[in-house]
Order: structure tokens, then C-alpha cells, then sequence
């Protein structure tokens, strides 16, 4: 880009001279000869530099430095004085002067000052420009960003800080601790620490903040940056709001497990999705669902959730009761209630105040218990063995079953004023053989867990594992499953669970399947085809049939079973299995 002069002279051969020079640099010099003309150019065109007598027609050299300085404040301006007068030196420089030179100038000299005048121009545009992009940058970020010098002054905020942490102008210059008490206590050590450790490095800590029953979640980092103003160590301050952060990642784990649940399907999900609703209410809960679908987990995660969860939860199995003892379980007794009632003993009801009381396979309950509990479940009132003082409470019901409730009722055993009373709102959890999308992660969710438990690292199962496994029908849905992988891990060897470690009658069932599969898989880290059985499980036709596929090489047949090539050998002798093609080889010679 050109660079412009004006040059403010009636020295003609003055002119002459800073004209060639100008010329030899690529400048373009436009000359006038009064204070006026000066004016009246630069209202007309944009210059770079002014060179200028300080004696000039109309006026002086002072009055078109005050003029360029309040409408033109980029220009940089050279005076040229006939005489050296330290006074008018001072006065020029003081005024905004760039340099003051004396008659006669050289050329080279004059060269010089217009290339550092311009080399100085240039500096300033470009600090100008980078300031310009750092305060882009300030501002347009969505992080709250204060800077502190070294007594905790605030200097400098910028708009996130504004909306985030509330600050404004006004905060300006005054201390952090007056602003915002309640931040300061957090991060002083923080800011501390920065210092302390210098430059280079910095200093993170994460705030977590109740207000108004919404939870904040404020990720702090404070930096050190040296103060040009106090000619000291400041700090910068930076905090970030991670609250929904941490929703979105509570509700991505929410998706794939909640409370001991695990499952990611749509029918997990929307068991999720009412626990959650119930647990803003105290109604009334019956869960249903087939035996080992995880009803007590449920039932713990209601009263998690709930604001029940600062006190008990009290789980009662009404199917592993005696029926005798039922009553003084769940109401309590007194003392001489009844023989060997030697003290007095709170019923489960009692121990659940507060809280949370879990009523497992309700539907095996007596008719007996059933009118006492309805009373409960209506007046929240009922009264110890042996004993007629009332005992009131304040308890959450939530009641399970795996029997069918209203046949229950059309057959007369269970009372229907209860099971309306009972099942407020239902929730009904899935067989896992409606949801077997979630196999996968339970399998991993079980490794883990018995992995802990067992002090094991078993990392995963083969691939004919897991095609049996998603074959099932789990009669016994998630518990059997646990029971499988649990039996598995205990007889396993190695760290990944192969077909031989499944329960026995399990691989009785599935072999007819699973050979039928001829898929790689990995059994103690080498590479096998499925069909590898135990002893137990190996019959004749089953070795005949690998024996021809491998066209009687035993030692391919062998690790195709899964079993030595001294054992096949052994069972093809007890089972009189020999290769055909030998056999008439053999009539041949005879």
C-alpha cells in the first residue's frame, strides 16, 4: 500500500530535496506552502506522514500538530526548524511531534526518520489489529473471563462474565472479594496456588452450587500474566459453566443404566422414565413382571430418587414368611405378646417410618394379612401384637408380584379393594426375552461385577457364548443370566469365557443350534470353530460328523471338538469308530 506526505513548505529548494527522497522510497509527496492549504489536503485526501516547517504561512508548525492530532491521530508528523531551539524541541515532541529536525537536512537523514516514522506507523496498526482480535476473541468466548492484578482487583471482565457471573462496569477496579463473596471463598486457594506455582502453568478446580433447587457446576482455571500497569504478577481468572455438561451426561448414563438397571432399550427406557415421575409423589406402586426381571431394583431406585431417600428402605419377601409370623414381622409385637416374645420388637412398617417399605410377591400374602395391610395402606395406622395403642406412620408402599393379580382376585384370593388400593400406578418390567438388545451390556455389566468379586480380569465372552446366550429364552430373565455368567467365571481358567464354561445342562440344550453355526471364535486366546463341547456333550454322531468333515485328520478333528487328539483317539476306540478308506485298505491286503 502507498504510503502519503504532505509536505507543508515555501522553501523551494527544501521541497525539491524531501520530493526526491520521498520519490526514492515509493512515496507520493503532495506539497502546499500555508497552514490552511495543510487543512484544506487533508480534508481532501488520507496521509501517512506530514513534514512540515515549524514557520509556515497562516499559522505554525504547533497549530497543524494540534490539528492532526484531533482529527487525523494516525499521521505521524515531522517538524523542520530553521534554528536548533531545545525549548521548541521539547515543546514539539511534548505537542506529538514525531522527530524535529534542523536546516540543512540531509537527505540520508531525512530517509531515515520517514522510514522510522512509517516502520512505527506499521508496529502500531499491527498492535492495533492483534488488540483488536484478542478482544474478539475476549469476548466472543462463552467462558467467563476476569482478570485480577495482585491484590485481587478486578480489571477487566468480559460479557460472559457479565451474564454469567453477574459482574458489571461498576466492578470494575474493585476487589473480587466485594464483588463476589461467594465466589472467592471458592477459588482463593485456587488463585493462590496460581501464583505460587508461576508462570506456565495453571491451577483448575471444580465449584458445585445449589441455587434455587438447580444445581450449578462451575469448572474454574486461573493463570498467571504479568501486569504492565502495576508492573506486577496478575491473575486471569476463567470459569466455565459445565451444568448442562453434567445433564447431558447424567442423561446419556440415564439411557444405557439408572440405579442398578441396566439397559438401553426402548422398554428400559420408559421403565426409567416413570420411575422418575414417581418419585416426585408417594403413591402407591405395584411392580410387575416375571420372576428375576429386577423387581427390587426398581423398588430401590424409587426410593432413591425420592425425597424418601435420607431414610429407610425396608424390603419384606411375603412369600418366605411363615404365615404365623407374618404379622408380628411386618407390625411388630410387644412384650408377652405370645411364647418367647421376651422383649418388645418393631415391626418392619416401624423400622420403614419416614421411608420406603418394600412388599416382595404381595400376591402370596394371606387374605388375613391383606384386610390389616389394607388398613395401613388407607389410614397409615395399625398396631402391634399384643397390643391396642395405634401406631401411626408415614411410609411409602410399594408392593411386587409375578402373579397374575387379577386372577387372583376372580379366584377369590386376593381381596380387590387391596390390589386397587396397591397398584396406584404399575409399572410393568419387561422379560429379558423382550429386550434382548441389552444382553450385550448386562454380560458386560456381570463381567465387571464378578470380576471385582472374584479379584478376576476376565475381558469378554467367545462368539458361540454369545449367540447362545442371545438365543435363549432366560425363563429366569436377568437373575438367570447372572447365575450363567457367575457359574462360568467361577470354572473358568482363562480370561474369556468359552463354550465349556457354561452350565452343563445349558450346553445340552444349545449344542443342536450352535453347531449348525460354523463361525470363528476365540477360546483361550486361539482360534477354533464352534462346535468345541466338553465330554459330557460329545456323542457318536457328533464325531462321526467332524471326523468326515475333516476327512478323518484327527488332529483338525481334535481342535474342531475342542478336545486333545489323545482323547479323540480314545473316544473313537471306545465308540469302534475307524476311517473307511483304512478299513478297506486293510480287506485288500487280507
Amino acid at each position: 500500500m502507498a504510503v502519503n506526505v504532505l509536505l507543508v513548505s515555501n522553501d523551494q529548494s527544501f521541497c525539491e530535496m524531501v520530493i526526491q527522497v520521498m520519490s526514492r522510497a515509493g512515496y507520493i509527496t503532495d506539497t502546499v506552502g500555508s497552514l490552511k492549504a495543510a487543512i484544506e489536503a487533508f480534508q481532501k485526501h488520507q496521509y501517512d506522514l506530514v513534514v512540515s516547517e515549524l514557520s509556515v504561512s497562516g499559522g505554525s508548525g504547533f497549530q497543524l500538530i494540534d490539528f492532526v492530532n484531533q482529527f487525523y491521530p494516525t499521521a505521524k508528523i515531522v517538524l523542520v526548524a530553521d534554528t536548533l531551539d531545545a525549548e521548541s524541541v521539547q515543546s514539539a515532541l511534548r505537542a506529538g511531534a514525531f522527530d524535529y529536525l534542523v536546516k540543512p537536512v540531509l537527505a540520508l537523514r531525512l530517509a531515515h526518520v520517514a522510514n522510522l516514522a512509517m516502520e512505527h506507523q506499521w508496529v502500531r496498526n499491527e498492535r492495533k489489529l492483534l488488540i483488536n482480535r484478542m478482544e474478539a476473541v475476549f469476548q466472543g468466548v462463552d467462558d467467563a473471563i476476569v482478570a485480577l492484578d495482585h491484590e485481587w482487583r478486578i480489571i477487566q471482565i468480559n460479557d460472559a462474565a457479565i451474564r454469567l457471573l453477574g459482574l458489571d462496569v461498576s466492578s470494575m477496579n474493585r476487589l473480587l472479594q466485594d464483588e463476589m463473596a461467594w465466589l472467592f471463598l471458592k477459588v482463593d486457594p485456587l488463585l493462590r496456588q496460581a501464583r505460587e506455582e508461576g508462570g506456565g502453568k495453571r491451577a483448575v478446580c471444580l465449584i458445585v452450587m445449589h441455587e434455587n433447587d438447580t444445581e450449578r457446576i462451575l469448572n474454574c482455571t486461573a493463570s498467571l500474566f504479568h501486569d504492565p500497569l502495576q508492573n506486577d504478577q496478575g491473575v486471569i481468572l476463567v470459569v466455565r459453566d459445565e451444568s448442562r455438561l453434567a445433564m447431558l451426561e447424567r442423561e446419556t448414563q440415564t439411557r444405557q443404566g439408572w440405579h442398578g438397571l441396566v439397559g438401553s432399550s426402548l422398554p428400559m427406557q420408559e421403565v426409567y422414565d416413570l420411575i422418575e415421575r414417581l418419585a416426585e409423589v408417594d403413591s402407591s406402586v405395584l411392580i410387575t413382571g416375571e420372576t428375576g426381571t429386577g423387581k427390587e431394583l426398581v423398588a430401590r431406585a424409587l426410593h432413591t430418587s425420592s425425597t424418601r431417600s435420607h431414610c429407610a428402605f425396608v424390603a419384606v419377601n411375603c412369600a418366605a414368611l411363615p404365615v404365623g409370623l407374618m404379622e408380628s414381622e411386618l407390625f411388630g409385637h410387644v412384650r408377652g405378646a405370645f411364647t418367647n416374645a421376651v422383649r418388645d420388637k418393631p415391626g418392619r412398617f416401624k423400622l420403614a417410618d419416614g421411608g420406603t417399605i418394600f412388599l416382595d410377591e404381595i400376591g402370596d400374602l394371606s387374605l388375613e394379612m391383606q384386610v390389616r395391610l389394607l388398613r395401613v395402606l388407607q389410614e397409615q395406622v395399625f398396631e402391634a401384637v399384643g397390643d391396642n395403642c395405634p401406631i401411626r406412620v408415614n411410609v411409602r408402599v410399594v408392593a411386587a408380584t409375578h402373579r397374575n393379580l387379577r386372577e387372583r382376585v376372580q379366584e377369590g384370593n386376593f381381596r380387590e379393594d387391596l390390589y386397587y388400593r396397591l397398584k396406584v400406578v404399575e409399572i410393568r418390567l419387561p422379560s429379558l426375552r423382550e429386550h434382548k438388545g441389552d444382553l450385550p451390556m448386562l454380560i458386560e455389566h456381570f463381567l465387571k461385577k464378578f470380576n471385582v468379586r472374584m479379584k478376576r480380569s476376565v475381558k469378554g465372552v467367545t462368539e458361540e457364548v454369545l449367540v447362545a446366550i442371545m438365543e435363549h429364552d432366560w425363563p429366569g430373565n436377568v437373575r438367570e443370566l447372572e447365575h450363567t455368567l457367575e457359574h462360568a467365571m467361577v470354572v473358568a481358567p482363562q480370561s474369556i469365557l468359552a463354550w465349556s464354561n457354561l452350565p452343563p445342562d445349558f450346553r445340552t440344550r444349545y449344542f443342536p443350534v450352535l453347531k449348525q453355526l460354523q463361525l470363528p471364535v476365540v477360546n483361550c486366546g486361539r482360534p477354533r470353530k464352534l462346535g468345541q463341547l466338553v465330554d459330557g456333550v460329545l456323542d457318536r454322531s457328533t464325531i462321526l460328523r467332524v471326523l468326515e468333515d475333516a476327512h478323518w485328520q484327527l488332529q483338525t478333528a481334535a481342535t474342531r471338538l475342542g478336545i486333545s487328539r489323545s482323547t479323540l483317539w480314545r473316544r473313537m476306540k471306545s465308540m469302534s469308530l475307524r476311517n473307511p478308506a483304512k478299513a478297506e485298505a486293510v480287506k485288500a491286503v487280507l
